[in-house]
């Protein structure tokens, strides 16, 4: 079984809903209806990670995914994916 330093990824964890909890507001100001975003990034794409002695990952904190320059940027990726998916 994997080990991981528990409180950086809880961080990290809790940077991630923030940017689903924006990304949700601006999808809800156009379609009210949507309950939830479509984000299929998993926490390793929000945080860096290494195997650190003796034996646990390591997790640095959040960053943000290959690709984006700022948060803003990620928040109306996330919002656009979302609005995709829910009107198809």
């Amino acid at each position: 079984m994997e080990e991981y330093d528990e409180d950086l990824l809880i961080r990290a964890e809790k940077e991630v809903e923030e940017v689903r909890s924006a990304a949700l507001k601006k999808v809800r100001k156009a379609h009210p209806e949507i309950k939830h975003v479509i984000d299929r990034r998993t926490i390793d794409d929000y945080c860096d990670k290494s195997w650190d002695y003796p034996g646990k990952w390591y997790y640095r904190g959040f960053r943000l995914p290959r690709g984006f320059h700022s948060r803003e940027e990620l928040i109306d990726d996330i919002a656009a994916e979302t609005i995709r998916y829910f009107l198809k």
